[in-house]
């Protein structure tokens, strides 16, 4: 069960389709949860913005609009972990990020700020569904 979000000026909608498409592009295998909160909204701010400390600002859509997970993906190739999907930002430009790869961190959320030079990751949660339920309105971290 997710906690209630709302996102606004998420971008149009997608279809199962779309999320097929992006998968096999990209050759990812992307968690049920987040393909279930993409059908609903592409994308968008959501108006509960804070994780651990970290003020998201948006969610990249599947397509649609400038800011999608595709040119997010091309744009960071060469400086990400191999087999993470940056599906969020917060306001500094630094990535929110889920690890895709097979194996035991399959599906867990981290935090990539993208500071000069050596790109570290810092774990946020288990799993999207609880990173999208641990959002709140307020920075109390």
């Amino acid at each position: 069960m997710f906690n209630m979000i709302s996102f606004i000026l998420a971008e149009k909608s997608i279809k199962s389709e779309d999320l097929v498409a992006f998968e096999k592009k990209f050759e990812l295998i992307l968690p049920e949860r987040y393909k279930e909160h993409m059908l609903k909204f592409n994308g968008g701010f959501p108006d509960k913005d804070y994780y651990k400390g970290v003020n998201i600002a948006h969610f990249n859509p599947i397509k649609y609009g400038d800011d999608t997970l595709e040119h997010n993906i091309l744009d960071l190739q060469d400086v990400l972990p191999v087999g993470y999907l940056p599906f969020a930002y917060d306001l500094g430009g630094n990535q929110i990020c889920m690890d895709l790869n097979e194996g035991e961190n399959y599906g867990k959320v981290y935090y990539l700020p993208m500071d000069m030079g050596d790109i570290r990751s810092e774990f946020l949660s288990d799993s999207f569904e609880i990173f999208l339920n641990g959002l709140s309105e307020e920075n109390d971290y």
